[in-house]
């Protein structure tokens, strides 16, 4: 009898100390890879390049010279910034811009010299740009100063306006 209660014990004991299996959890499925996280090398030409010459255009000009675009389709807006005065204070000569049609294209109002800025409100008739100044201290250091620049406008039977109004806020 001793050795029964021995054998089941050591029966029971070892059953005890078998590894248990851990909960299976369902690994998270990764998301499909996009094609800029595909590491390949790229494709070598298929042939000679076309040989591009320059557009001698000098209304281009000005357009390579804008370094920042927010575009405002349901308005027929945008606000852009052509690069230009003190790359380290207020480079950005910002401008608002209204279609007035294909006939006569954009017509563009100067906003301000900012260092950056961005839209934070656009409704029509209204658009505010969050924007930072900057401006030389008495002792040479550059004093930063964020503001908020409103823009009022009307359209005049479809046409824009002749002006438009700009506020600034602190």
């Amino acid at each position: 009898m001793t050795r029964a209660i021995l054998i089941l014990t050591v029966i029971l004991g070892l059953t005890a100390c078998d590894d248990a299996e851990a909960p299976v959890s369902r690994a998270k499925a990764a998301p499909p890879p996009t094609p800029m996280s595909v590491a390949k090398a790229p494709a070598p030409p298929s042939g000679p390049g076309a040989v591009t010459p320059a557009v001698p255009s000098a209304e281009l000009q000005e357009a390579a010279s804008v370094s920042q675009l927010q575009p405002m389709p349901q308005l027929n807006a945008k606000v852009y910034s052509v690069s230009g005065g003190d790359p380290a204070v207020n480079g950005l000569v910002t401008y608002l811009a209204l279609f007035a049609g294909s006939a006569d294209g954009w017509r563009s109002y100067p906003l301000g010299d900012y260092a950056e800025w961005r839209v934070v409100e656009a409704t029509a008739g209204r658009i505010v740009l969050a924007v930072r100044q900057d401006t030389a201290g008495p002792d040479g250091n550059i004093l930063r100063r964020s503001r908020h620049v409103h823009v009022g406008f009307a359209w005049n039977d479809g046409a824009p306006p002749d002006a438009v109004t700009v506020n600034t806020t602190s």
